[in-house]
C-alpha cells in the first residue's frame, strides 16, 4: 500500500479566477483578493481487508493555510503552510494553471489528481455548465489513475443549491477499473508475529461521496472508494480481499484581511 499519504498537491487546487465567470456559476469560482487567507482540515484512510489476516489501516491527518500573494497574476499566486502530524511542517509557492487542473509547487507542475483540495478541481469534476439547478447532472471520464481510483467514468449530480449565497453541493459517484494512482504490485499481509508479501491485482472500483462549495472553495468533502482485491503467492495461494479509502476535509474559518 504505497503512496498512502496524500500528495501534497491535494491541498493546491485553486482555480484560476476570471473576472468574466457567469454570475450563475459563481458557486463554483473562486473570488480571490491578494492578502486572502484560507484553510483546511484534512484526513485520509486506507484499509485493506483479507480473510484470515489482520486488517491493515493507515491514516494520515494534517491542516494548511493559504495565503493568496497575487490575485490578479496569469496564474494566481499563492502560499501554502501545511503540516502532516508526526511530519516536519513545510510551505511553497503556488501557481495554479488550467482553473486548478494543473498545480505547480515551487515551480514543479503536474496534473491535479487528488481526490479533494481547496476548490473546484476540472479535472476530477468537469468544467462546471454556466447555470446550476438541483437535480441537474453530468458526466466527467477520467482519463488516467488519480488518488482515490483508477480511470473510469463519474456522474456529478446537483443535490443542493442556494443561489443567494452562492453555495451548491455536488454528489459524485463513478467506477473503473485499473490501479489506483500509485498502486504498488505487491502488499503486505500479517497474521499474529507473521508478514507475509503478496501480489495484489485490483478488480473494479467504486466510489461515492459529496461536496459543498462556496465560492468555489470546498466548505467540506468526504468521498469512499472500495474495490475487491486478489491478494497471490506460492505459499498462500488465492486469497480474496477487500480494499477502501477515504477523504474529510473540512474548511477552517476564512480570515479576510483587506
Amino acid at each position: 500500500m504505497t503512496r498512502f499519504l496524500p500528495a501534497l498537491l491535494a491541498l493546491l487546487s485553486l482555480p484560476t479566477v476570471g473576472s468574466a465567470a457567469p454570475a450563475t456559476a459563481a458557486a463554483l469560482t473562486p473570488r480571490l483578493h491578494a492578502g486572502d487567507s484560507f484553510g483546511n482540515v484534512f484526513s485520509r484512510t486506507i484499509a485493506l481487508q483479507a480473510p484470515g489476516f489482520d486488517e491493515a489501516v493507515r491514516r494520515v491527518s494534517g491542516t494548511a493555510t493559504y495565503r493568496v500573494v497575487d490575485a490578479a497574476a496569469t496564474p494566481p499566486r499563492l502560499r501554502i503552510d501545511y503540516r502532516y502530524d508526526g511530519r516536519p511542517a513545510g510551505s511553497g509557492a503556488v501557481a495554479l494553471p488550467d482553473e486548478g487542473a494543473t498545480n505547480c509547487f515551487d515551480g514543479k507542475c503536474a496534473p491535479n489528481t487528488d481526490a479533494s483540495g481547496l476548490a473546484y478541481n476540472p479535472l476530477l469534476w468537469g468544467r462546471p455548465p454556466a447555470t446550476l439547478r438541483v437535480g441537474q447532472h453530468w458526466t466527467v471520464d477520467i482519463d488516467a489513475p488519480w488518488e482515490l481510483g483508477p480511470a473510469g467514468r463519474q456522474t456529478v449530480t446537483v443535490v443542493a443549491f442556494d443561489p443567494a449565497s452562492h453555495t451548491v453541493s455536488l454528489e459524485r459517484e463513478g467506477s473503473g477499473n485499473g490501479p489506483w494512482l500509485g498502486d504498488a504490485p505487491q502488499v503486505t499481509l500479517t497474521r499474529g508475529e507473521r508478514s507475509y508479501t503478496v501480489a495484489r491485482q485490483a478488480g473494479r472500483a467504486h466510489w461515492h461521496g459529496r461536496t459543498t462549495f462556496r465560492d468555489g472553495i470546498v466548505l467540506s468533502d468526504e468521498l469512499v472508494s472500495e474495490r475487491p482485491v486478489t491478494l497471490s503467492s506460492a505459499e498462500l495461494g488465492r486469497i480474496d480481499g477487500v480494499e477502501r479509502q477515504y477523504i474529510l476535509l473540512n474548511a477552517t474559518p476564512r480570515v479576510e484581511t483587506r
